[in-house]
């Protein structure tokens, strides 16, 4: 299975490694959201806007459980939902699970695909080729000298 990203211009005019994602919502119709490929995140966060389409039931964390990044702790809920890519043949990847959604509209302008999603998958980020890709099998990878 190979998964095309794409290296996106955000609004602050950086640019940064992204794949489409799309959300189930709580009708069963389907969000689509640009999804920050961040290696370093632990877990998959959903943007305030998409968590706002999406009308499912959300759950307070436990007080022990925390979203920390550069710019400090982030007020978050967890849903449970189904998150698909799409694969370059067309067809559907889905991953079901519980997720995280920031509160704060300013707290990523971004949805962010984590660790918890990013460890299924080979993840290839190419600035110099231009290429973001995400593999699992029957897909592979080889470092050759050019």
């Amino acid at each position: 299975m190979r998964i095309v990203g794409e290296w996106l211009t955000c609004d602050d005019l950086v640019i940064r490694p992204c794949v489409r994602g799309r959300v189930a919502g709580a009708d069963g119709t389907f969000s689509e959201d640009d999804f920050l490929i961040d290696t370093g995140a632990d877990r998959t966060v959903f943007g305030a806007g998409l968590l706002a389409k999406l009308g499912i039931l959300t759950v307070t964390p436990s007080p022990k459980i925390a979203l920390q990044g550069i710019g400090g702790n982030s007020e978050f809920v967890l849903l449970t939902t189904v998150l698909e890519l799409t694969r370059d043949d067309g067809g559907p990847a889905h991953i079901r699970g519980e997720f995280a959604a920031f509160i704060d509209p300013n707290a990523s302008d971004l949805s962010i695909l984590g660790r918890d999603v990013l460890h299924h998958f080979d993840v290839i980020l190419s600035r110099r080729r231009n290429e973001v890709l995400l593999l699992a099998p029957n897909h592979q990878y080889r470092v050759e000298p050019t």
